[in-house]
């Protein structure tokens, strides 16, 4: 998680953003190809991988803006 929280500091996003994110019923989830799951809610994005021992923040970025 300490790349997600960077990225997040790196880019304005705060908990209470990626917690509504998170819990909002209007936020849509799509698995990827590559077998992670993408939440977004029309501002904010979160990509999400499954692992053994759970689910896990890959990182966060601003809905529109590249990944760097």
């Amino acid at each position: 998680m300490p790349h997600t929280y960077d990225r997040m500091v790196e880019r304005g996003i705060s908990i209470d953003d990626l917690k509504e994110l998170l819990e909002s019923k209007s936020s849509t989830a799509v698995m990827q190809s590559n077998g992670r799951i993408r939440i977004s809610n029309g501002k904010i994005v979160a990509i999400l991988q499954l692992s053994f021992r759970g689910l896990y923040i890959v990182t966060v970025f601003r809905e529109g803006k590249s990944r760097e």
